[in-house]
């Protein structure tokens, strides 16, 4: 059970004057509440809320807005997480394709399934403002603080006009954090003081916009982290021109682990972080293996420690600061370091690695799962039912789609639609999704340090390291059905008007979304050995990619995406 403090609160929804609602944040999952909100208006919805929208941005859009990589706006707060300029998506556009306006609305001609970050940003912006529905959002303001009164029932919020200056509080019956969880750089305390022996250049990922290519180009570079953004920022310092990228993984679990060829065998993924500086600029890495007992990470003694030398800029790609949204109060925030634990006698069903691994007793502490917080109930924080939170989970099965989804949701949830579960049910239905998360090996695997031991463990020529082995394929499978089944369930109770079947049995709808994710990661493991010198994961041609809505496929590059410059397909 979860690991959390008992608190007191009624959750109801009925009809009576409308509500005040502060909404917080015009990113993705912002602008998708209040396009559902307008859609809702214009369809003559009732007990529709009263929304106010702050931004301390001056554009919507989020992560995704131009913000020029030498524009000296860079440094303000609200643009230091924004994508750099020449990022191109690392997950298919069938991944992130709306039903009621699809690519082919937008584009009028086919594209390629990896799109430049301005397409994206242009397209969720047109498909979201449609009817003034972002004509009354208040930018250029920063939320201050957010307070929750007992007595009242109320929030306090407290807001500043960047253009004046000036404060304000104003009381609300309900809150919507949609502010996204990317608000600063995760820099582990034990490798900032490891670098600080280190006379190189030191950068997060989320510093890689001004000059990256003075820092990389003719390079020796060292990335810290195997996930999406270290697979992103090596394939764009090799096109910068690095002479070699190095990328030290920790598990080896990443999208860059996954990648079997990188252009011109300019990259070397190192299995192990860095754990000692020797001569300023030469770095020693080491295997490490999840003790359970410890818990904490430990060198591997079987394996020999790997050197890199002669590195001239190391980048962080240790993630993000999930616990820095600084305008909340503690009792509202969400923690996505809450550990929780089975019920007492589960256990795992076979599965295709039972022959392998046997039965695994689970930790007694797990972390949180690939499609849910253990504190929040679909967007509803349990603690308070008058919070909610409109955020992408660890994993899912498109990120647009689940924020929409949990934006129509949210707005069911206040307009009394859908009534908020007791406590005790929302406890119990959470421990229900994490116990499935449980049964599936990939889902498990990041959940739980005793299991992480044993997969670990698999020698390298296992079956399971085969992406064409029929075994691997279904526990791919499984993985990708979980987070389909979690969308599928939560569109069936919104009627949201899209059908993927539901959480018991998806339909051939639901089955395809499952196509396009698992190709979505083959694409990494299956480049041709005779294209390896060039070809990326942006220039495989994937049968699945294929849009759920039109069956249209995607086209070709216009070239090697190592060539190519464009910034847009628009």
């Amino acid at each position: 059970m979860f690991k959390r403090k008992q608190k007191s609160s009624k959750a109801v929804a009925k009809d009576g004057p409308a509500l005040d609602v502060a909404l917080i944040g015009c990113g993705p999952a912002g602008m998708m509440f209040l396009h559902a909100l307008n859609k809702s208006k214009e369809a003559g919805g009732s007990n529709l809320p009263n929304v106010t929208c702050y931004e301390r941005a001056g554009s919507a859009g989020g992560i995704w807005r131009d913000v020029p990589d030498d524009d000296k706006e860079r440094k303000k707060p609200e643009n230091v997480p924004v994508m750099y300029d020449d990022l191109w998506t690392s997950t298919p556009k069938e991944l992130m394709e709306f039903h009621d306006y699809t690519f082919n609305d937008h584009f009028k001609k086919d594209t390629p399934s990896f799109l430049p970050r301005k397409d994206i940003l242009e397209y969720l912006i047109t498909r979201n403002s449609v009817d003034g529905a972002l004509d009354d959002v208040k930018f250029n303001h920063t939320v201050r603080g957010v307070v929750y009164d007992e007595e009242s029932k109320k929030f306090s919020v407290t807001v500043r006009d960047d253009s004046t200056s000036e404060e304000s509080t104003d009381e609300f019956d309900k809150v919507i954090y949609a502010g996204g969880i990317h608000n600063g750089a995760e820099k582990p305390a034990e490798l900032v003081e490891l670098l600080r022996e280190y006379t190189g250049k030191v950068l997060h990922s989320l510093e890689c916009a001004e000059d990256f290519e003075q820092h990389v180009k003719d390079k020796r570079i060292m990335l810290i982290g195997d996930s999406g953004s270290g697979e992103d920022l090596a394939l764009r310092a090799i096109k910068l021109g690095a002479e070699h990228v190095y990328i030290a993984a920790r598990q080896g679990e990443g999208e860059a682990s996954e990648t079997v060829s990188w252009p011109s065998e300019k990259v070397t993924v190192v299995y192990g972080p860095p754990y000692k500086v020797v001569k300023g600029t030469t770095f020693k890495c080491h295997a490490v293996y999840w003790s359970d007992k410890k818990q904490k990470f430990k060198r591997d003694d079987d394996e020999e420690p790997v050197k890199v030398k002669d590195i001239d800029t190391v980048v962080m790609c240790t993630g993000y600061d999930y616990t820095c949204v600084e305008c909340l109060h503690d009792d509202l925030q969400l923690d996505d370091e809450e550990t929780w634990s089975v019920t007492k006698g589960w256990k795992m069903e076979n599965n295709a690695l039972t022959i392998t691994l046997g039965s695994v007793k689970p930790s007694k502490e797990l972390t949180t799962g690939s499609t849910c917080y253990p504190e929040i109930y679909r967007g509803v924080l349990i603690d308070n039912p008058s919070m909610f939170y409109i955020t992408e989970t660890y994993d899912t099965a498109s990120t647009f789609l689940d924020l929409d989804v949990n934006a129509n949701l949210v707005l069911a949830y206040l307009t009394g639609k859908i009534e908020i579960p007791k406590e005790k049910d929302m406890i119990k239905a959470n421990q229900k999704q994490l116990e499935a998360e449980m049964q599936v090996p990939w889902l498990r695997t990041p959940m739980d340090g005793a299991y992480r031991e044993e997969i670990a463990e698999i020698p390298d020529n296992h079956w399971s390291e085969n992406a064409d082995d029929e075994r691997a394929v279904a526990l791919d499978r499984m993985a990708a059905s979980v987070l389909v089944k979690k969308l599928a369930r939560d569109m069936k109770d919104v009627k949201y008007p899209l059908d993927l079947g539901d959480w018991k049995k998806l339909n051939a709808l639901g089955e395809k979304l499952i196509d396009i994710n698992i190709a979505a990661v083959k694409c990494r493991k299956c480049i041709p050995k005779e294209d390896s010198e060039w070809k990326t994961f942006r220039d495989m041609e994937q049968k699945e990619f294929v849009s759920l809505y039109t069956e249209n496929s995607s086209c070709a590059l216009p070239g090697r995406w190592m060539d190519l410059d464009t910034s847009t397909f628009k």
